[in-house]
């Protein structure tokens, strides 16, 4: 199956173990990504605050791009699948600015798919299961899902918005059992962190404590911005692990670690136990 591919801005920095985790999943997986040709960033949250149709006018353009690959869109990052998914809708409710941007119809129509959307249809849980070679069950994951790939639910129209089951499912198909715990959705801070990084410490903090009060061993994400925030801005004594969640399904079906890219995350301690286990 082709895939267009929209890897985004973090694909070569931040993120850059989750580009290279989801690249070596979807191979794995038989699933061929075709990077969209000349695509722009997605403009992330900023560009929406700084005019009302920069998003529309950036993520069009990245529509257009796409189109001529004639394939579902995956973009793995939250906030481009969010922008991408926010922009159809903004133009599908504006003709006029979709008349003014040039974007038809069928562009509007494309199909724009997160990295557990992708993994719910191909391979599927069934078939995920059947592939798992490696146990992973010592480790006790929270799913955290955080604010871009459920809300706005209008736009995204993915998962429920408050209870999300999504990547629970597709970690229970790979053999681990994840925590129940009432923080999963909150949002990290996201980009203040750059700017009132006290706040961010503050919400990282209790989204970490929640999970260590639930048991959870590690946090399983994808969105490189709350990896960030929830790796770096942790102030505990006992700092928590943040996996990707193609790294663990990588990890399950036998992937090697540097494949994944593990080894570039900032907390490595449950690496560290992973090779002994």
């Amino acid at each position: 199956m082709t895939i267009a591919y929209f890897p985004g801005c973090s694909a070569a920095s931040t993120g850059r173990e989750f580009a290279e985790s989801t690249e070596a999943l979807c191979e794995a997986l038989g699933l061929a990504l075709v990077e969209i040709p000349d695509w722009n960033c997605c403009g992330a949250s900023s560009a929406s605050v700084l005019s009302p149709h920069l998003n529309a006018s950036l993520n069009s353009r990245n529509l257009r791009q796409a189109a001529a690959l004639d394939a579902p869109i995956l973009a793995p990052c939250a906030a481009c699948y969010n922008r991408l998914k926010t922009a159809q809708l903004e133009l599908r409710e504006n003709p006029a600015l979709a008349a003014e941007l040039g974007v038809p119809a069928s562009v509007l129509a494309q199909r724009v798919m997160n990295l557990p959307e992708l993994l719910l249809e191909h391979p599927g849980l069934e078939k995920l299961s059947e592939m798992v070679k490696v146990d992973l069950s010592y480790l006790h994951p929270g799913a955290y899902y955080g604010c871009l790939m459920l809300r706005p639910p209008k736009a995204v129209q993915f998962d429920d918005p408050e209870q999300p089951t999504s990547m629970e499912r597709i970690l229970r198909a790979t053999g681990l059992e994840p925590v129940e715990w009432y923080a999963r959705t909150e949002c990290c801070g996201a980009s203040l962190a750059g700017t009132t990084a006290r706040m961010v410490e503050h919400r990282v903090g209790k989204i970490v404590s929640c999970a260590q009060r639930c048991e959870a061993n590690c946090l399983v994400a994808a969105c490189p911005l709350c990896v960030l925030n929830l790796e770096s801005r942790q102030t505990g004594r006992e700092p928590l692990p943040i996996y990707y969640l193609s790294e663990i399904v990588g990890a399950a079906i036998g992937l090697e670690p540097t494949k994944l890219g593990t080894q570039r995350h900032l907390l490595t301690r449950a690496l560290v136990a992973a090779k002994q286990h």
